[in-house]
């Protein structure tokens, strides 16, 4: 139902909700997931994987001659495994990076191994080495196939040699502490750690049965890596290629689309009454859903920026230009998502005209718990006779929607328009790379310009006469206040339509700043080249970031467990154990002192168990009694299981263990299923084979192209145990001179699945000695998201407080430490959504774990966030000269609310951190501490004459653009307050409250004798 269909609804009566619409008949569509069917139905998608798939069955199609299955040797699958792990779907100097990782992983594990191997020949005991050699040169005297006695004396173990066993574990466990630290420090790397792992294991449990040299263990491994790298670049160059630029390019039209949606979307949320867009139905879920849509697209733009410049391209633009589009396309979607946000702000209780307020009954007349945010007598009175008000004169904020629609029409259309001229420039640019001309990249310029003059005069006629269509509904209100009828004016819908207002308007300049980039750059670009790559340096910078797609691969947490601090916390903590060294001896030992720590965090734990489990499973295969069998049932993979099931955090490790053996067990049957349909119980025919698995190949590719993040470890165990039992069995089946063979079908999927199992065991158990929670981390992590959002507060109220400050200039843009400490804050709570779910997997063994208390907690911090977000752009456009003239007169920068907001972040945050208990006596209720504050700056000396001058100055002041910007600052700060009090009460759930007997009752009688209202 739209406003107006409420606008004659009697203020006491609740508005009808809308009907439900009739529902729309489901297609076959509607019934895969969204990822699913959206990927199904693009034609971008169908080339992405018509260019993987067939590049994995070619993969596949080399092991089947028996000369090429000779030359890839007893390894020819890993090139199908290689591209199942890492298909060809991406640009090509991306795809070059990342293989690149590969092949320097394995090459760094093959060097420690070879290193190894040198060390461990030289320890070798060279007389028992002398006897053994006789003994079996002997035993093969007179035999027609000596060569074979040998070698099946070398796999038995007969050569091992303690002394030289030692040394290839030595190098054994310092090369998988190396790799281990890279998975836990550079999550980028993970991939490249993997590998060398795998690498380095399959080396040092072969190499100590060999009593001579054989420094080319790897040579079938790598073979098969070089024809996968080889037949991958082939099919990225030549089949649907598309290089970073156009691909970038093309996902910026795709965020600029999601920019314009939103927008659209804002006409749908001011028609729409705030009862009906309440938690939960459709209109919010669908806010939410853009939002998220956007970040996601961003996200994925950011992480690609730099390797624009490292390849050839052709085009208009080159990797700079293409860049230099992100900051502004950055500040565009945070100032979208801010007003994005003002459908929540519609649905919030304190906006509803009709709102109870059951939950704020004094706690002396109802049996509610200690831990809830109890609205004191003051803030009722003063609740009550601001909601009889706005009834009274008829300015709720349903009243004053229609005046916001009417306001704003003209410059959200012309935004759209100047979206839409942007999006099709860009798809100018992108698409016309190899044409001569440059008329279309003209034309759509022309267009832009013309968009951006009809945004300029809609801004310029916004800020001169339309946004005083705002006021319209409080007219009658302003004359009875000049004529002395009313002493006090409800103006909290009034502030929330200057904040639709004030966002809109940013949005705008933000949209404005954007345009003008991207006309500028394509009227100096206007014709085709070729652009050499450049800025290599780059690289290293992306190595050293927190997140990439590696990580994913092992369920891996790409967050330390004590997130890096903050630069207030670095530049003032001191030790309060000792002072700085002075000297030598005491940094000697400082440094001492500092390494002992480490050695207690998550990630050095992490490397000592992924040590303590290489050794213990890598001991079978250099112990003579079990060297045999060990080859035999390839123990190895039991090892590499291990490893790579090993995480920091216990929940990471029980979801890897429900992942992979998920994805083992299907990917075993989908192996036997393909193995015997295509080869039935013989050895295999190589056209049945070849088509057979071709089939069954699409859907894992699929799943590994498009599945979401989260089912990613599951995917790749199906798609690597199905690729080990259908490959082992064609080159146990058809090479000629493997010694002791796995066999074929279900001797291989029985075997991967037991030593699967083995694997996940060994690891389950140096997961338990001891655990490492996650919960923990959540709780600890929580702590460091309220700390650092307090930092973030306390920066923008100084900001406030210093009008002379050119932090913010008038209408400049955002300093770049503020906006990174907004974005450093907004990717901590993004990880600890994934870090929160992910610990449910914990289980319930000490009892059940809140985890739907901190779910809403982080929509809490992640309110909060979004509030001091709403203040910085607020501060951004907000007029030193108003800033200065109103600090008087602004309740919430009196100093002493100040110090309540920090010393409550400082409280629940300390809290979190220790798992102590808060106290009752501790603020609850902010708002009330701002009332308080406020009434005893109004009961102060010359009370009277400030309160005259305040309402002078605001009666004055309304009518300013200026105002739009302090009236938006207000409600950030109100609405951050909102969002402290509630996080309070959930971690007072969290951790609990000391009573103070008869304490409430005392406030409640002490407040009801001093209400300043």
């Amino acid at each position: 139902m739209s406003v107006e269909e409420k606008q004659g609804a009697n203020a006491s009566e609740k508005p009808t909700p809308s009907a439900n619409p009739s529902p729309k008949k489901s297609s076959v569509w509607d019934k895969l997931p969204p990822w699913a069917s959206a990927n199904l139905r693009s034609w971008k998608s169908w080339k992405l994987l018509l260019r993987c798939w067939v590049a994995s069955w070619v993969c596949f199609v080399i092991m089947l001659p028996n000369k090429s299955l000779a030359t890839l040797g007893n390894t020819a699958f890993f090139a199908l495994l290689l591209s199942v792990m890492v298909p060809p779907n991406m640009p090509f100097q991306v795809f070059v990076f990342a293989i690149t990782t590969i092949v320097l992983g394995v090459a760094l594990g093959w060097a420690l191994a070879c290193a190894g191997m040198a060390a461990a020949l030289a320890a070798r005991d060279q007389t028992l080495l002398k006897a053994t050699l006789q003994k079996e040169a002997t035993s093969a005297a007179g035999l027609s196939n000596p060569d074979a006695l040998f070698q099946a004396a070398i796999f038995r173990g007969d050569f091992l040699d303690t002394r030289s066993t030692v040394v290839y574990g030595v190098f054994l466990g310092f090369g998988c502490f190396l790799f281990a630290l890279i998975r836990a420090y550079a999550p980028k790397l993970t991939i490249m750690s993997v590998f060398g792992t795998i690498a380095i294991d399959i080396f040092c449990s072969f190499g100590p049965l060999f009593p001579f040299a054989q420094y080319t263990l790897l040579n079938s491994l790598l073979t098969s890596v070089a024809c996968y790298v080889g037949i991958a670049l082939v099919f990225i160059t030549f089949v649907f290629p598309e290089s970073l630029n156009h691909s970038y390019l093309s996902s910026a039209g795709e965020l600029i689309e999601k920019f314009r949606g939103i927008l659209i979307m804002q006409d749908e949320v001011l028609k729409t009454d705030p009862h009906d867009i309440m938690p939960g139905s459709p209109l919010a879920t669908k806010t939410i859903m853009a939002r998220v849509g956007m970040i996601q697209q961003l996200q994925q733009l950011m992480s690609q920026k730099q390797f624009l410049n490292l390849e050839f391209s052709w085009g208009r633009w080159n990797g700079d230009d293409i860049k230099d589009m992100l900051e502004p396309m950055q500040a565009v979607a945070t100032r979208l998502g801010a007003l994005n946000g003002f459908a929540k702000m519609m649905a919030h209780p304190m906006s509803l005209a009709d709102h109870k307020h059951d939950e704020t009954e004094s706690v002396s007349d109802t049996s509610t718990s200690a831990t809830a945010v109890d609205d004191t007598f003051l803030l009722r009175q003063f609740r009550e006779r601001n909601l009889a008000a706005e009834q009274e004169h008829n300015v709720r904020l349903i009243d004053v929607l229609p005046s916001v629609r009417e306001a704003t029409a003209d410059l959200r259309a012309a935004a759209v328009d100047a979206l839409s001229a942007l999006q099709g420039l860009i798809l100018a640019v992108n698409t016309n790379r190899y044409k001569r001309g440059h008329a279309l990249q003209d034309a759509r310029l022309a267009s832009l310009d013309k968009a951006l003059a009809v945004l300029r005069a809609a801004m310029d006629d916004f800020k001169a006469e339309r946004r005083l269509v705002l006021l319209q509904p409080y007219q009658a209100v302003f004359e009875k206040l000049d004529a002395g009828a009313v002493n006090r004016i409800p103006l909290r819908a009034l502030y929330q339509s200057f904040v639709f207002a004030a966002n809109l308007s940013t949005v705008c300049n933000g949209i404005l700043m954007l345009a003008e980039h991207v006309s500028e750059t394509a009227a100096k670009r206007t014709h085709a080249r070729l652009w050499a790559p450049k800025g290599l340096r780059a690289i290293g910078k992306l190595l050293r970031s927190g997140r990439g797609a590696g990580e994913g691969a092992v369920g891996e947490d790409p967050q330390p467990d004590d997130p890096v601090e903050t630069e207030e916390k670095r530049e003032y903590k001191l030790d309060p154990d000792s002072r700085p060294p002075e000297n030598i001896l005491q940094r000697v030992a400082s440094t001492f002192h500092s390494l002992f720590k480490w050695t207690k965090t998550p990630e050095a734990l992490f490397a000592f168990r992924y040590v303590v489990v290489t050794i213990a499973l890598w001991i079978p295969s250099v112990v003579k009694s079990s060297a045999h069998f060990a080859y035999a049932q390839r123990s190895v993979w039991a090892l590499i299981m291990a490893q790579t099931t090993l995480n920091i955090y216990a929940s990471d490790q029980v979801f890897n263990y429900a992942m992979r053996l998920g994805g083992t067990f299907v990917g075993a049957v989908l192996g036997m299923v393909c193995w015997y349909i295509g080869a039935g119980h013989g050895t295999g025919n190589p056209y049945g084979l070849a088509a057979i698995v071709s089939v069954f190949l699409f859907p894992h590719v699929f799943m590994r192209i498009f599945a979401p993040p989260q089912y990613l470890v599951g995917v790749l165990m199906s798609g690597a145990t199905f690729v080990l039992v259908v490959g082992y069995s064609w080159i146990d089946g058809n090479l000629r001179g493997i010694f002791q063979n796995v066999g074929i079908g279900w001797d291989v999927a029985w075997r991967r699945w037991v030593l699967v199992m083995i694997g996940c065991a060994a690891s389950f158990i140096l997961m338990m000695l001891p655990p490492k929670s996650g919960r923990k981390a959540v709780r600890l992590r929580n702590a460091s998201v309220l700390s650092g959002l307090s930092y973030l507060y306390s920066h923008l109220t100084s900001l406030w407080l210093n009008p002379e400050t050119e932090a913010f200039g008038h209408g400049t843009k955002w300093p770049a430490e503020l906006r990174e400490k907004i974005i450093a804050l907004a990717e901590q709570i993004q990880d600890l959504r994934v870090r929160t779910a992910m610990s449910k997997w914990e289980g319930s063994v000490r009892g059940a774990w809140a985890s739907e208390e901190y779910n809403r907690l982080l929509e809490v911090e992640s309110d909060m966030l979004a509030s001091l977000i709403l203040l910085g752009g607020a501060l951004a456009n907000l007029d030193p000269e108003l800033r200065r003239s109103t600090l008087p007169y602004t309740h919430v920068l009196n100093p002493h609310f100040i110090s309540d907001v920090m010393s409550t972040f400082f409280l629940i945050s300390q809290s979190l951190q220790t798992g102590e208990p808060l106290h009752q006596a501790q603020y609850k209720n902010l708002a009330d501490r701002l009332h308080y504050h406020g009434g005893l700056a109004a009961s102060g000396p010359g009370s009277d004459a400030n309160a005259n001058a305040r309402k002078t100055h605001m009666r004055q002041s309304l009518t300013s653009y200026e105002y739009m910007f302090y009236a938006t600052a207000v409600v950030a700060v109100l609405q951050a307050v909102n969002s402290l009090n509630e996080a309070r009460t959930i971690v007072a759930r969290l951790c609990g409250e000391v009573p103070l007997e008869g304490f409430e009752r005392w406030r409640e009688e002490y407040d009801r004798a001093h209400a300043f209202v």
